[in-house]
């Protein structure tokens, strides 16, 4: 059975509410505010590891991170926030980005989507301007551009198309 621990400031109030088990590892939630005494973060732990879900908060109690850990590991979707906005929303897999990964703009809409595959760039990506009017688009295979780069005007229309093959640009065609 894990025992509860309670760590206090200075001035007494509780900075970090956990537990441990008979190893003194940390199991189950642990519980975090920061100097002010408001709350800073949520985290679950298995035999010492992270395992579940991770939150963050900012001084205004929103949630500024919330994050999922598969053994001391990022394993799952993983998303940012700043000011409760959205601002990165990208999947784990055991330590590695896998997955679709989408940075967000100030407007709220995608700036970039990309995919990964074991840490590397791998799959279609999409980048975009402020509003949303597309300004490139390309390929990667295993962290390299593969295929067609595609840049466009803010009108949409393609101004330069080069092709990669394994990171190297092979024909570029203006438009």
């Amino acid at each position: 059975m894990a025992e509860e621990r309670i760590e206090r400031d200075d001035a007494g109030r509780v900075h970090r509410r956990f537990h441990v088990d008979a190893e003194e590892r940390l199991e189950g939630e642990c519980t975090t505010w920061d100097g002010e005494g408001w709350l800073a973060q949520r985290a679950h732990f298995k035999a010492g590891l992270l395992d579940g879900e991770l939150v963050q908060y900012d001084p205004f109690g929103n949630v500024a991170a919330r994050m999922a850990y598969k053994q001391g590991k990022l394993h799952g979707d993983a998303l940012f926030f700043d000011n409760a906005r959205p601002q990165l929303k990208t999947q784990w897999l055991l330590g590695l980005q896998d997955g679709e990964s989408i940075v967000y703009g100030a407007d709220g809409k995608p700036s970039a989507i990309t995919h990964y595959r074991a840490g590397k760039l791998h799959g279609p990506a999409s980048w975009y301007r402020p509003g949303g009017a597309l300004l490139r688009t390309a390929h990667y295979l295993d962290g390299e551009l593969d295929g067609e780069l595609v840049e466009y005007d803010e009108r949409g229309r393609v101004t330069d198309r080069t092709r990669y093959a394994a990171g190297k640009a092979e024909q570029r065609r203006p438009a």
